[in-house]
């Protein structure tokens, strides 16, 4: 017996019809449709999912306006939604920016074991660098949040181990050939460290070399130890 795979209507192309916005009042945003009364989405690009939409929490609305009334209405009401979404986007664009930037110096401060506190005197030459160079962006700066607490809270620092750790676990597997170089060293505390390199070559050729992991030797570190 042969079994006919169903469609998911949700996850099918649909073309928006031009007609739908001054009948409907609707637009099409990311291929869904977008009310211009109520920004609500319908995600089933359908006449009838619109119409329903329409009839059921505007009905009334357009009824005293021409064809052309209609027209004009929805042409005025389309831009102003562009407009409001270009705001939302290029807001998003920043904070996300804003967030990016509060992860790079944190960066900085663990590869060079700097201590937490740092954060905010880099922040502070950042602002004072800011009003010279660029005053009227300094309220962008003031939004990257270095401070010690923010380092320490929001785990900034952990995220960005965790981060480079599970980069490192792909690197292996994905470099055409790689190789391990391996390093002991005494702590201030009197004990032997192994500190593992890895350096691998990927098939466009680039090279990554980082510290895999550094393991605590207890007792003893002859060769039988470490390998």
């Amino acid at each position: 017996m042969e079994f006919r795979k169903k469609r998911k209507v949700d996850t099918e192309r649909r073309a928006f019809n031009k007609d739908w916005m001054p009948k409907y009042f609707f637009t099409e945003i990311d291929n869904k449709g977008a009310c211009l009364l109520c920004n609500q989405s319908v995600t089933v690009l359908k006449e009838y999912n619109i119409s329903r939409h329409y009839a059921t929490k505007h009905g009334n609305y357009g009824n005293n306006l021409s064809e052309a009334e209609r027209q004009t209405r929805a042409t005025e009401l389309d831009r102003k939604l562009a407009r409001q979404q270009k705001v939302l986007v290029k807001s998003t664009l920043a904070q996300k920016s804003s967030t990016h930037a509060s992860f790079m110096v944190p960066y900085h401060i663990a590869k060079h074991s700097k201590p937490f506190s740092d954060g905010e005197f880099i922040k502070k030459c950042m602002l004072d660098v800011a009003d010279q160079v660029c005053p009227e962006k300094r309220q962008k700066f003031e939004e990257v949040s270095l401070s010690r607490r923010t380092l320490a809270r929001r785990r900034r620092i952990e995220t960005i181990g965790e981060n480079v750790t599970s980069q490192l676990k792909g690197l292996v597997p994905s470099s055409q050939l790689f190789s391990l170089a391996l390093d002991e060293r005494t702590d201030v505390d009197d004990t032997a460290q192994l500190l593992i390199f890895v350096r691998g070559i990927s098939e466009n050729f680039e090279i990554t070399e980082e510290l895999l992991s550094m393991e605590s030797m207890k007792d003893t570190t002859t060769r039988g130890d470490i390998f």
